[in-house]
């Protein structure tokens, strides 16, 4: 037996162990409903320890995801066993233990991302918070300190995915008893209010704005080669490029570790092959093999070098710099030409780019051909209606050319059939006489 004693305010559990020995277990402030469901399980316990048999599923599943603290308390009067490892292993042991067996997996925008998420964890549970201590309402809490955070809905969710990731390995680990963000769903994680249609025009002005070759080709390969930049970009070397088939052969890091998708091969599209070909003939004979030799590694910063040229375009600058002009591509490739071609070209599945990519590259007109206002190649069009139409006239004529011939023909003979009218039939009929048996 176990009983409830409330002290006040603070409540305590009070129990004999197998010796007769009374012993008590303080739970501090809490309602009398909860001490009680504390008391049952204890109860429990004590009687699972006493006869030697296994505590039922109810006790078990409690035991395994109470706090640390309470843990401790019944570990210290003889109900359970020590958490060991998982009561001792902290938020910060936990990253540690990412960073040396999942970090170095990471492509590096991958590990930035990833990054964050562990600054966050850190900053919202400490560093030396007992994992074995977070619970599902502290999962639901950390979602609702991203919030404030100042943080976009779907980077909320991709971070909220991240940590969910980093405990299911700490689980695995065998650092706590159990995952507190499962259940918790991530949502969306891209934001439809970012996506951007660059027009074909805009990019041309900014490839008039580069402040060299080779940022023309930077921008020509995102925009009108759908390139992933940099990592794409800086992975191509001038033996790449076929200029007599017309191709180009693009290595991905992104997708390398899938079968078959460690590399594609993307037509040389004019506006491309016309960049590739300037910044051919500018390259040193015998010099880097790297089409991007000038504006690569760790310490260029593409992107505000690309807003900068944006500006000096006479453009403002759009959400996603790079990702934008990539989607922008795929979305006028994935209009004129079959679905699985254009991923195929850009490297991607028809899913993805589904929700990451796809736009509308003509919104009003688009909208404009749905209500029958306008169609979609009015030239095109009009070319196939006078063509039907002067078909249609001439098949008309050739028909009405063989009625009247026909009828002429009818009419020549008439004269041959109108005997038949006036000769009778004789007495043998129309048949031929035979021979009477």
């Amino acid at each position: 037996m176990a009983s409830v004693t409330n002290i006040s305010g603070n409540r305590l559990i009070q129990f004999a162990d197998g010796q007769g020995i009374r012993r008590t277990i303080r739970l501090g402030k809490c309602s009398a409903k909860k001490a009680d469901t504390v008391r049952l399980h204890i109860a429990e316990l004590a009687n699972a320890k006493l006869s030697g048999q296994p505590v039922d599923s109810a006790t078990a599943h409690w035991l395994a995801g109470i706090g640390d603290i309470l843990h401790a308390k019944l570990a210290a009067v003889g109900l359970c066993e020590g958490r060991k490892g998982k009561a001792s292993a902290t938020v910060r042991d936990m990253l540690r233990k990412y960073d040396e067996l999942q970090l170095p997996h990471l492509k590096p925008a991958t590990a930035t991302f990833y990054g964050h998420t562990k600054r966050n964890l850190t900053k919202y549970f400490g560093s030396n918070r007992p994992l074995a201590s977070i619970t599902p309402i502290d999962a639901d809490g950390f979602r609702a300190f991203l919030r404030k955070e100042d943080l976009a809905t779907a980077t909320v969710n991709r971070r909220v995915v991240a940590a969910k990731t980093v405990f299911r390995r700490a689980l695995r680990w065998d650092m706590l008893p159990k995952n507190p963000f499962d259940g918790i769903v991530g949502g969306n994680s891209y934001n439809e209010d970012r996506k951007y249609f660059v027009k074909p025009a805009d990019a041309m002005k900014l490839l008039d704005a580069c402040p060299d070759a080779e940022w023309r080709v930077l921008v020509a390969l995102s925009r009108f080669g759908g390139l992933r930049i940099p990592s794409e970009a800086n992975g191509l070397t001038w033996a790449d490029v076929d200029w007599d088939k017309g191709t180009l052969h693009v290595k991905s890091p992104k997708t390398e570790h899938h079968a078959g998708q460690a590399s594609r091969i993307l037509p040389l599209f004019p506006e491309l092959r016309k960049a590739l070909l300037e910044a051919f003939e500018a390259a040193e004979a015998g010099g880097e093999p790297w089409i991007i030799s000038k504006h690569r590694g760790a310490g260029v910063n593409l992107r505000t070098h690309l807003e900068r040229i944006i500006l000096r375009a006479g453009l403002i600058p759009w959400p996603r710099l790079w990702h934008n002009m990539r989607a922008s591509r795929q979305s006028e490739l994935m209009a004129e030409y079959d679905l699985t071609t254009a991923c195929r070209w850009l490297g991607n599945s028809p899913s993805v780019a589904a929700r990451h990519y796809a736009m509308d590259t003509d919104t009003d007109g688009s909208f404009q051909r749905a209500v029958g206002q306008t169609s979609a190649k009015p030239e095109r069009a009009l070319q196939n209606a006078l063509q039907y139409t002067a078909e249609t006239a001439r098949n008309g004529q050739q028909a009405e050319s063989h009625e009247v011939q026909d009828r002429q023909y009818l009419q020549g003979n008439s004269d041959v059939c109108s005997d038949l009218h006036i000769k009778g039939m004789g007495v043998e009929g129309l048949e031929p006489s035979t021979l009477r048996v």
